[in-house]
């Protein structure tokens, strides 16, 4: 374990390369589709261009924990976004959907190698007691920096190739307290099998639950709000308002839930995060035209929703030893992007056959599911006898007497 100064070194340079890492993700898809549309190209493969990045983690996430272990969480994290920002300044200076199809892969790739070695990190120096205030700050840090994206955007403007630059310039300048500090230093990273972590993961099910309806709803609700909105008979500012609320809440809650998780328990914390987010959508449509409630709910929803995020990546810290969670981080991820893959096109279709009410259905099933494995998961810790128990961090099979740590 680190000492605390050095703890304090390490949290404080991890968040300032994730905080534009979060610049990036929100500043660089509006760019791309505006730049694209000026140039004729269709909403699907505007679409196709920037879903590729997460289609790059998912197929590249076997690999990761390699690399990992390889090169170690502080070269992964400056490699990543090294290549993230020489990709920035490639686009302008090579146009064209096919380019930056591969443009799109290769920084997806590295900037998953990034989001995994951050939290694999995060993980490591928080400790038992303050990972889920960490990983709130994380969530917080990483949410400001999406919000600041667009607000970058509207300074840079979207034409030539200064919004490119000044989105690479961002990246460098996040990167450098972890590139220049020398007493920020990484252990090095045991390399965990993936058969062996899939044995791990049948113990902590719940983790990867969090992680797939994290992605889904987060995806579904940040693409489809501002619509159902405008089909709500919205104007288009009050329905991109939707949007924005929600987002504050999920910068202002993260750390107040995390630290309410390091009390009284990460997974009682999820579950109701869980059912608060069930119960959200459903009063939507009730609360449109009543500002005093609209704006209450979509704060309080945006908020605990999020937290399926950044608490399961705490509640998987504390499932999972040191050494396994290179590979942990790295399924978590993939099922996650999965997610927000699939969840514009299920919630575009959820509401395409029920308009008004397709999209809260789907996301408050999303979250009801999670809040049912919770209670499951619950149980089955409760019947240790039948069940895969965890003792002091550590995966113990009943078939077996050896325990991985």
């Amino acid at each position: 374990m680190s000492s605390a100064p050095s703890r304090r070194v390490i949290l404080t340079a991890v968040f300032s390369s994730s905080l534009g890492v979060g610049m990036i993700f929100g500043f660089q898809p509006p760019l791309i589709a505006l730049t694209l549309e000026r140039a004729g190209s269709s909403s699907f493969t505007i679409g196709a261009v920037i879903s590729i990045s997460l289609v790059a983690v998912i197929l590249l996430g076997p690999i990761y924990p390699r690399i990992v272990s390889l090169l170690g969480l502080r070269r992964c994290i400056v490699f990543g976004m090294g290549i993230a920002a020489l990709t920035l300044l490639a686009m302008p200076w090579w146009p064209g959907v096919a380019a930056w199809l591969i443009l799109r892969f290769i920084a997806g790739s590295v900037l998953g190698l990034t989001w995994i070695a951050s939290e694999i990190w995060m993980n490591n120096v928080s400790g038992t007691q303050s990972r889920g205030t960490i990983m709130g700050i994380y969530g917080t840090v990483f949410s400001l920096g999406i919000i600041c994206g667009p607000l970058l955007l509207e300074l840079t403007g979207t034409h030539g190739a200064w919004p490119f630059t000044a989105g690479a310039l961002v990246l460098l300048v996040s990167l450098l307290p972890l590139a220049v500090l020398r007493r920020v230093v990484s252990e090095p990273q045991a390399f965990t099998s993936w058969g062996s972590l899939t044995a791990g993961l049948r113990a902590a099910p719940v983790v990867l639950g969090a992680a797939l309806v994290a992605g889904l709803v987060e995806s579904a609700d940040l693409t489809l709000l501002p619509l159902f909105g405008v089909h709500a008979a919205l104007s288009e500012r009050e329905a991109l308002m939707l949007v924005t609320v929600f987002l504050v809440g999920n910068v202002i809650l993260q750390v107040p839930v995390g630290m309410l998780a390091d009390r009284y328990g990460r997974r009682r914390l999820l579950g109701i995060c869980a059912l608060l987010s069930a119960i959200g959508p459903l009063l939507l449509q009730v609360c449109l035209g009543q500002p005093l409630l609209l704006w209450p709910l979509l704060f309080l929803w945006g908020g605990t929703l999020y937290a399926f995020y950044s608490q399961g990546v705490a509640l998987m810290g504390e499932e999972f030893a040191a050494d396994q969670l290179p590979g942990a981080n790295t399924l978590f991820v993939m099922v996650y992007c999965l997610g927000g893959v699939i969840g514009p096109s299920v919630g575009g279709l959820a509401m395409d056959i029920w308009p008004r009410q397709g999209l809260q259905l789907l996301v408050s099933s999303a979250a009801f599911l999670l809040l049912v494995g919770l209670v499951i998961g619950r149980r089955r810790l409760r019947a240790p006898a039948d069940y895969t128990t965890r003792d002091k961090g550590r995966i113990r099979t009943p078939s077996s007497s050896k325990t991985t740590k």
